[in-house]
C-alpha cells in the first residue's frame, strides 16, 4: 500500500476515534438466545434481534440438521443457474401467506432485498421515504438514481401525504417505510400511510424486518397491528431476526415477482441461500404461525422491562409492547462508557451512534426475547438502574 493510502486510512481512523465513532467487533457466542459468552464470561444478552428465541428452537435446529445432512453446506450456484432448491418455493409460499400477499421471492438478506428492490423499481421514479429509514433503503435510493428522493419527518403521515402531493401527478412514485423502526422501537403509522399512498396512486413498500414475529396479535407484522394485512403493494421481511435464521423475502404480486426474477441484481448475481438455512427459516415461519403464545410472551417481557425502567426514572422510546427499548444518552463516548459498565455488570447492550442514529442522539439499544425469564428482565433493569445514571432526568 502506498503512502497516500496509508496516510488517508490513518487520518480517517484517528477522526473516528476522536468522535467516539470507531467500531470494533466483539467475539460473542450464544448457546441459548438469552445469554452470550464474551471473553470467557457469561452475560445476559440484551443486544440481539432474536426476539422469539427461534434460533435455538429444537424444531428449527432439527430442520436445519436434516437439510444439512441431505444437501450439504451450500446451494452451489445462483438461483437462475443451479441453486434453486425446492425449499425456496415452499418457503416463499409460507412467507406470502404470513404477510397476506399473493407470492414472494426469497433473497440473501434484508439489506440485499431493499437494495435490489429499489434498484429494480425506483429508476427515474420518485421515492418518498421516512427520514429514519434503514441504511439499506437509503443506499437503495442512491443506487437506483431515482428522479427525486423526498424525505419526510419520522413517522409523520401528514408530511408523507404532502410530499406525495407535491409532484406533478404523472410520475411513478414509491412510498417506503420501515414498519417497526430498528433503533427507535416505534411503529410507523401504516394505516395512514396506506391511505396516503392509495390516494396518490403510489406504490407502498413496507419493510417488516423487525416487526415479523413481534408486531400484531399473531406476529404477522406491523400491517397486522394496523389492521392492514395484505394492503401494502410490497412487503419486505427477514429471517435473521425474530425468525432465527438468515435471509429475506420480498412479497407482492405475481407480476412483481416475475420482474424481480429478471431484474433483482442482488439475487441474480448472488449464490442462493444454503438449503439448511432455508429449512431453518421454513420451520421458524411454521412455528410462528402455530405458536402465537410466543408473541404474547415477548410482549409481556417487553412491558416488564419498560415498566421497570420507567419506575426507575428512565424514559425509553418505542411502543409499550416493543422488545426494542432505546435509552437516549446523547454523547457518543457516554453511550460507549455506559455499555461497557453494563457489560462489566453482566449484561450485553449495544451502543448506537451516528450514522445509525442522528448526531447527538447516541443511545443504548436494549432488547428482550421471549426466552428471557422474568428474573432475567429484572436483572437487566437493575443493571441499567445502577450503571446508566446519566440517562435519567435530574
Amino acid at each position: 500500500m502506498g503512502d497516500l493510502w496509508s496516510d488517508w486510512i490513518g487520518t480517517e481512523l484517528r477522526a473516528l476515534d476522536a468522535g467516539g465513532l470507531a467500531r470494533r467487533h466483539l467475539a460473542a457466542a450464544s448457546p441459548d438466545g438469552r445469554t452470550v459468552r464474551v471473553a470467557g464470561r457469561e452475560l445476559l444478552l440484551a443486544a440481539g434481534n432474536g426476539y422469539l428465541g427461534l434460533a435455538h428452537d429444537p424444531e428449527v435446529r432439527e430442520a436445519a440438521r436434516e437439510a444439512l445432512a441431505a444437501c450439504g453446506t451450500s446451494s452451489l450456484a445462483s438461483r437462475l443457474v443451479a441453486g434453486d432448491h425446492p425449499l425456496h418455493h415452499q418457503l416463499e409460499q409460507e412467507c406470502a401467506d404470513l404477510v397476506g400477499m399473493p407470492c414472494a421471492l426469497v433473497v440473501g438478506s434484508g439489506y440485499l432485498a431493499n437494495l435490489g428492490l429499489l434498484d429494480a423499481l425506483a429508476r427515474d421514479a420518485v421515492v418518498v421515504s421516512d427520514r429514519f429509514n434503514h441504511a439499506s433503503i437509503a443506499d437503495g435510493c442512491r443506487l437506483a438514481r431515482p428522479r427525486a428522493v423526498r424525505r419526510y419527518g419520522h413517522a409523520d403521515a401528514r408530511a408523507a401525504a404532502a410530499e406525495l402531493a407535491s409532484g406533478p401527478g404523472a410520475e411513478r412514485t414509491l412510498l417506503v417505510t420501515e414498519s417497526l423502526f430498528s433503533v427507535d422501537g416505534d411503529l410507523a403509522p401504516l394505516a395512514e400511510l396506506h391511505r396516503a399512498a392509495s390516494g396518490a396512486g403510489a406504490l407502498l413498500v413496507v419493510d417488516e424486518a423487525h416487526a415479523l414475529g413481534v408486531a400484531g396479535p399473531t406476529g404477522r407484522g406491523g400491517l397486522e397491528q394496523a389492521e392492514r394485512l395484505g394492503a401494502a403493494d410490497v412487503v419486505v421481511g427477514t429471517f435473521g431476526k425474530a425468525l432465527g435464521s438468515y435471509g429475506a423475502f420480498i412479497a407482492g404480486s405475481p407480476e412483481l415477482r416475475a420482474l424481480l426474477v429478471a431484474r433483482l441484481r442482488t439475487g441474480i448475481y448472488s449464490t442462493a441461500l444454503p438449503p439448511a438455512v432455508l429449512a431453518a427459516a421454513l420451520a421458524a415461519v411454521r412455528k410462528l404461525r402455530r405458536s402465537p403464545e410466543l408473541v404474547r410472551r415477548l410482549h409481556d417481557r417487553a412491558r416488564q422491562l419498560r415498566d421497570a425502567l420507567q419506575a426507575a426514572g428512565f424514559r425509553p422510546l418505542g411502543e409499550p409492547w416493543s422488545p426494542i427499548v432505546p435509552l437516549v444518552v446523547g454523547d457518543n463516548n457516554a453511550a460507549l462508557a455506559a455499555a461497557l459498565r453494563l457489560r462489566e455488570a453482566g449484561v450485553l447492550v449495544g451502543a448506537m451512534r451516528p450514522p445509525t442514529v442522528p448526531p447527538g442522539t447516541a443511545r443504548l439499544r436494549l432488547s428482550v426475547s421471549a426466552v428471557h425469564s422474568p428474573d432475567d428482565v429484572a436483572r437487566i433493569a437493575e443493571a441499567v438502574r445502577r450503571c446508566v445514571p446519566e440517562v435519567r432526568p435530574t
